[in-house]
């Protein structure tokens, strides 16, 4: 199906990559379905999943539609494996065998993982006997169990069936997860230079719907009346009107353009001519400028956005060869269950009826 510098996507690999792929969309349709239950299972809470829920369904209804994206994921994770050679990223089977035992939870190298299970409480006053036999009105304790290197081959069996019987097989989920691990390693190459620390602003503003009502704040501010009781009085920020409007720090990346563009442009101290974004019209007051530790989300953001840009400058440099047939080789499944798309159009209809086979709430 694609080819690029010695390596290759079998036709075969590409069918399972997938049902891979569709298995996943379906466990999160069950899953949403059983947090709607959790919820309360009505129309109103419906809202809230209905968007992703018709999304998910049309996606695994449309059969090309899911292939195409997993032949475009599929023709970076090419020039990943050509660009982590020339890296010298090697990823052995040692390697792969501790990520899967790691997603299970169990750790060979560390301290296992406890389960918990009941066991009951033998005490004197408990006991019907000397021999301390349990009463068994006796209160159960919770008592960790050890997750065993039996209990992991078990569960990672089990595992193996489930996914056979859909038409993965262990190969392909070793050559999911040696990608990832191909990616990852990739990602801390190309953010390597990126800074820990940056640029951040404290900010406070006052939000409000038109220019006019933004002028006469300005105006207000410009006479010496107090930031704060203007924030109180005139902003539509409920989140932060009480407090006087304040932002806290924020680095580049956290706010709309616009509005980043204004606060860092301004020194502390200063107060902004009004700044219009989609929520409306601002006015800032920097109460501070510094170079700070980033919040490990931001962070991370950054670390993304390189890879991002890399590997699709790498997309411009390599050309894989996709073969035009691809499209034959799609499945349709698995297949979402009648009795979801039943439970769905129940639901959406006003009058959810829960049939056999979708999933519970205890």
């Amino acid at each position: 199906v694609i080819e690029l510098e010695g390596e290759e996507i079998t036709a075969n690999q590409f069918d399972e990559q997938i049902r891979w792929r569709r298995r996943n969309m379906i466990m999160d349709v069950d899953q949403m379905l059983m947090t709607f239950q959790q919820l309360g299972a009505t129309p109103e809470v419906f809202g809230y999943f209905e968007q992703q829920l018709m999304l998910a369904v049309t996606s695994l209804q449309q059969p090309l539609m899911i292939g195409q994206e997993v032949l475009n994921a599929l023709t970076q994770d090419i020039i990943l494996k050509v660009e982590a050679e020339k890296m010298g990223i090697v990823v052995d089977d040692a390697r792969i065998d501790q990520e899967i035992e790691e997603a299970f939870g169990y750790f060979a190298g560390g301290t296992p993982t406890p389960a918990v299970t009941l066991a009951p409480s033998i005490t004197p006053e408990t006991s019907d006997d000397q021999d301390g036999e349990p009463d068994p009105t006796a209160t159960p304790l919770l008592q960790p169990t050890e997750y065993t290197e039996e209990l992991f081959e078990s569960n990672y069996n089990d595992f193996l069936l489930s996914i056979e019987d859909i038409g993965v097989s262990e190969e392909t989920i070793r050559d999911i997860i040696e990608i990832n691990i191909i990616r990852n390693e990739i990602v801390e190459i190309v953010s390597a230079d990126i800074d820990e620390n940056a640029e951040h602003v404290w900010i406070r503003h006052i939000l409000v719907a038109d220019e006019d009502t933004a002028t006469e704040v300005v105006e207000k501010l410009a006479a010496g009346e107090d930031f704060v009781d203007l924030a109180a009085e005139y902003s539509l920020d409920t989140s932060n009107k009480d407090n006087g409007g304040d932002l806290d720090w924020f680095s580049r990346g956290a706010m709309v353009q616009p509005f980043e563009e204004a606060a860092f442009a301004l020194e502390v101290g200063d107060i902004s001519d009004p700044v219009q974004t989609d929520f409306g019209w601002h006015i800032l007051e920097s109460l501070g400028k510094d170079d700070l530790l980033l919040d490990p989300s931001a962070y991370q953001q950054l670390r993304n956005q390189a890879y991002i840009d890399w590997i699709t400058e790498q997309e411009t440099i390599y050309q894989p060869i996709i073969h035009e047939d691809w499209s034959k080789y799609v499945p349709s499944e698995p297949a979402i269950p009648q009795e979801y798309l039943a439970y769905i159009q129940s639901i959406s209809s006003g009058e959810p009826q829960l049939p056999p086979g979708v999933p519970t709430v205890e």
